[in-house]
């Protein structure tokens, strides 16, 4: 039986970052993952949008989901910025995305269009409207040179700035009043590809078609019971989604994501979001290029109404492209985990279940680069290296990562 001092449990962006961070450091690793492929599920399903805490502006909890993105986006900067592709840009004023054909990042922003017309006396929503516009305002003028997620002064509300927008909310004429972010779009594969390549030069082990049974303590050591190979090891980090609840105290909420991926988008589309004071009437599309997008909206308990509001949101979107076609419709499964009185899965989680036995409840993709270090930092109390000799010659292992359902799919139908 090979041993190994820890196993990692799930391939998504909480396992694969794990993997890296300890192997990092030096420590010997397995990542065990039940599918053929790496980053199979959840990673492959949805937009590939990098948040920057624009959306959460609109959630009042205190800023405290925002300065979770906030910290994430600060750790992705001190953490990986050795790695040749991670071409984020920190400046006094916000974010710079350089052009790399092999870039973690796209300079794609989202845009929102926050719905006005017959809104404009629905006083909580204009009023929550213009406290995200103020919001979103002092994220694309955050200072990153210096590590200031926690810190809140720079988003106390102004309200002489807010009535000021709030004035021009009451007499803008348009339906959609349109405002680009400071978010954008992430190349996930590029990303995985590297992290994992670099994984396996520190000398990561990976076992793939290899579901994880359960693990047993046997005088000082673990046995991870899997279907096809099993292991002995000193710690395990279960990054297992929703399966988490069957060892820690957390709740399961199941959701369907209904998805489609089209071709013929016209080429001045931007990636947006329109928003509502009703959530139904929520659509988004994110621009891939080449004339494809995936669109989409909210997201249902019950499946059965997956494919009617689909139909609705392409329907919506031919408005705007009247010659779009549809690839692929699809539904993508949301598995949302909470803990205590948390309401939504906005932030993560690392848990001690046992001695020696760790869990991770990711948030949003975005808060991977924090869900790495803190977990090292929880567990061998100091931080990991900020900087490292990297390689970033991941083709020859690309095939490890799944690729998204809209590429596969654009791909089937060049």
């Amino acid at each position: 039986m090979k041993k190994f001092e820890w196993a990692v449990i799930g391939s998504g962006i909480a396992g694969i970052t794990a993997a890296e961070i300890l192997t990092r450091e030096g420590h010997t690793a397995i990542l065990i993952e039940k599918n053929e492929k790496l980053a199979g599920e959840t990673t492959r399903d949805f937009h590939e949008w990098m948040h920057t805490g624009s959306l959460y502006t609109l959630i009042p909890d205190n800023l405290m989901t925002l300065k979770f993105i906030l910290g994430a986006i600060d750790d992705l900067l001190e953490y990986y910025s050795s790695y040749d592709n991670m071409n984020l840009i920190p400046t006094e004023q916000g974010l710079n995305i350089n052009d790399h054909k092999k870039g973690w990042f796209e300079n794609n922003n989202i845009h929102f269009k926050f719905r006005i017309k017959n809104r404009k006396w629905t006083l909580a929503w204009i009023l929550g409207v213009a406290r995200a516009i103020y919001l979103i305002d002092r994220i694309k003028e955050h200072d990153w040179l210096r590590r200031r997620a926690g810190v809140t002064d720079p988003f106390k509300l102004d309200f002489h700035k807010i009535y000021t927008i709030i004035k021009i909310l009451l007499f803008y004429k348009d339906k959609f009043y349109d405002y680009q972010t400071p978010d954008f779009t992430t190349n996930s594969r590029n990303l995985l590809s590297d992290l994992i390549f670099q994984s396996m030069n520190n000398g990561l082990q990976i076992s793939t078609l290899n579901e994880f049974l359960n693990f047993e303590k046997q005088e000082g050591k673990i046995i991870v019971n899997c279907s096809k190979e099993s292991f002995e090891v000193n710690n395990i980090v279960l990054c297992i989604g929703g399966s988490i609840v069957k060892y820690a105290a957390a709740n399961l909420k199941i959701s369907y994501a209904p998805l489609a991926v089209i071709k013929n988008v016209a080429q001045n589309t931007n990636s947006s979001v329109e928003l509502d004071y009703f959530p139904e009437n929520c659509i988004n599309i994110i621009t891939k290029g080449n004339g494809i997008g995936l669109i989409g909206g909210i997201s249902f308990s019950n499946i059965k109404k997956c494919e009617s509001y689909i139909k609705e949101v392409i329907q919506k979107h031919k408005i705007y492209n009247p010659g779009l076609e549809v690839l692929h419709t699809y539904n993508g499964l949301k598995n949302e985990i909470t803990i205590k009185d948390q309401p939504r899965n906005y932030l993560y989680h690392i848990l001690q279940l046992q001695e020696n036995i760790w869990g991770i409840i990711p948030g949003k993709f975005t808060l991977g680069f924090s869900i790495a270090p803190e977990f090292y930092r929880r567990v061998y109390k100091k931080n990991p290296k900020k900087y490292l000799k990297t390689t970033s010659q991941y083709e020859n292992n690309s095939e490890l990562i799944s690729n998204t359902v809209w590429y596969d799919v654009f791909k089937q139908n060049q």
